[in-house]
């Protein structure tokens, strides 16, 4: 019966032998001791009786992680499946003789001592391995930029012809960043070579639907498509003025116009302010109006303007001419 003392102070027991275990205290003074002892040993574990609070913003989180794929997943279909789980892996069986009786507060010690152990190896080797990485890296932050450069092209010449860059505030209800993409294939200015995906998170990949196939779909076929559109790449989403009237991009005023950020690599959904997945969170590729590319460790650009969010925090048009958007695929002005 030694070995079921604990089952009977957890309530873990049947009641069958619950009831056996009853018994056999009633009857033994020694047994009545020892489980007196385990009871007071146990004592600080109620501290950890409720569940822990979720982490903040667990659930956006959740949706970016999800999101983070979308540059290398295949493009979505009429017909969808299921991935399957992975079944976990069960918990080691702990044997009655091997617990120890003393007071958890040791044991909380050693396990605080041992995470941090793990993390200062798991540091360790991440910068090593960050460091083993750094020069395929670089060759694929170069590849992006060319790519990049490409869809400079593109624009270019859109803004030669129309004297502005695509607008997709145009397009409602179809008037996502990603619409850029379709707009200049269109307008047979986009090279058969200018891939949607960064180099690197896979092999190049042109998107094939046409201007008018997106926009017969239904609202929710569009909705399934519009990741997909420019998929690892973010656009500009324009301003509006003090009056709230929408400008598009390439509409600006010509002084210091060539500075301004136009395309880049995608970054997180709204919410998640962190650098793109495209180059493993290092950084972003960024294409400014004039064709340059710089690679940017974060967000920010020059008086700290974050060009992946609007100076509300939103990931929408920019609030004055200043303030800089550049939205993923599916992100509206």
């Amino acid at each position: 019966m030694q070995e079921n003392l604990i089952g009977y102070l957890l309530n873990a027991l049947d009641e069958r032998t619950s009831q056996q275990v009853k018994s056999y205290l009633e009857q033994n003074p020694a047994a009545q001791e020892k489980l007196s002892f385990l009871k007071h040993a146990l004592a600080p574990l109620a501290a950890d009786a409720e569940s822990p609070a979720p982490p903040p913003q667990l659930s956006v989180r959740t949706i970016a992680r999800i999101a983070e794929h979308i540059c290398s997943a295949p493009a979505l279909t009429s017909t969808s499946t299921t991935a399957p789980i992975s079944e976990l892996p069960h918990a080691p069986v702990i044997s009655p003789s091997t617990l120890p009786f003393v007071r958890s507060w040791w044991r909380r010690a050693d396990v605080l001592v041992a995470a941090c152990l793990l993390l200062l190896v798991a540091g360790i080797g991440a910068t090593i391995l960050g460091r083993m990485r750094l020069p395929q890296s670089s060759a694929l932050i170069a590849d992006c930029q060319n790519n990049l450069r490409l869809f400079f092209t593109a624009l270019h010449q859109y803004h030669d012809t129309h004297g502005q860059y695509p607008d997709i505030y145009q397009e409602y209800p179809r008037n996502v960043a990603g619409m850029v993409v379709p707009l200049l294939r269109e307008a047979k200015t986009l090279p058969d070579n200018v891939s949607i995906r960064c180099p690197g998170n896979g092999a190049p990949m042109s998107y094939t639907l046409t201007l008018t196939e997106l926009r017969s779909m239904s609202d929710e076929e569009f909705a399934r498509q519009s990741p997909y559109l420019s998929r690892c790449y973010a656009y500009s989403l324009g301003y509006r003025d003090g009056q709230g009237k929408y400008h598009a991009p390439g509409t600006e005023p010509q002084a210091g116009s060539s500075q301004r950020p136009i395309m880049a690599d995608r970054p997180p959904l709204e919410g998640i302010v962190t650098n793109s997945v495209n180059h493993g969170g290092i950084g972003q590729n960024v294409l400014f109006s004039d064709g340059h590319v710089i690679f940017t460790p974060q967000r920010t650009l020059g008086d700290g303007d974050d060009i992946f969010q609007n100076w509300n925090l939103k990931v929408a048009a920019g609030l004055d001419l200043a303030d800089i958007v550049l939205g993923y695929s599916a992100a509206k002005p």
